[in-house]
């Protein structure tokens, strides 16, 4: 009895691993389930019985990667710290989640451009709402009225834009920035965010 619930959890998490790499290359309508059992050595069948489907399959992927790392971003900013550390924590926290699994962050980046709207509505269910409720609380703990308006869209724009431009800066003549070791990208990609905050709210000070 054992024996069998052991290899049916690791033909599950074979399927689920197998189904990660091919969909952040190849996105959803470029992935066949035939093509999922011949890389994951298992049957048609197998898959089916498991997941269901290929839809639910794709729900499957997307929870492992997106649900724990929701919950770790909830963990930084909820930590029992002052506000602008429990920020940095927050914004260092997804980068290093982006920057250390690149099938996660290529298949955010296809979660962002597909145009899927029962499928952007799963991901904020499962991800993103809880996330943005909580950077606004943060937000306005810091400074006040910042969690409002475009600021928590605007610093998950910022950390996922720099990052997808990467491969195009290496090779951007006069960008220096690309020749910093990661640890120091890292650090003044969280002081440039922490920096736009602070003056987006004397902006909007000075407009008021």
């Amino acid at each position: 009895m054992t024996k069998v619930s052991s290899r049916t959890g690791s033909s599950r998490d074979t399927i689920l691993d197998v189904s990660v790499q091919l969909f952040a290359k190849h996105g959803f309508e470029g992935v066949k389930m035939r093509q999922i059992a011949q890389a994951a050595k298992v049957t048609l069948p197998a898959i089916y019985h498991h997941f269901g489907n290929k839809e639910e399959l794709y729900k499957a992927v997307e929870s492992a990667m997106y649900a724990p790392h929701a919950q770790s971003l909830l963990q930084a900013m909820l930590a029992n710290d002052q506000p602008e550390k429990r920020l940095r924590a927050f914004i260092g926290n997804m980068v290093d989640s982006l920057e250390s699994n690149p099938a996660y962050f290529k298949l955010l980046q296809r979660n962002l451009v597909e145009d899927w709207e029962q499928n952007h509505q799963f991901l904020v269910d499962i991800s993103l709402q809880g996330v943005f409720d909580e950077l606004k609380v943060l937000l306005n703990e810091f400074i006040e009225g910042s969690g409002e308006g475009m600021q928590p869209v605007m610093i998950f724009s910022m950390m996922i834009g720099v990052l997808a431009m990467r491969p195009i800066t290496r090779i951007l003549k006069g960008y220096t920035y690309t020749k910093l070791s990661r640890q120091k990208k890292r650090d003044l990609l969280i002081d440039n965010i922490i920096s736009f905050i602070k003056v987006s709210e004397i902006n909007e000070s000075n407009c008021s």
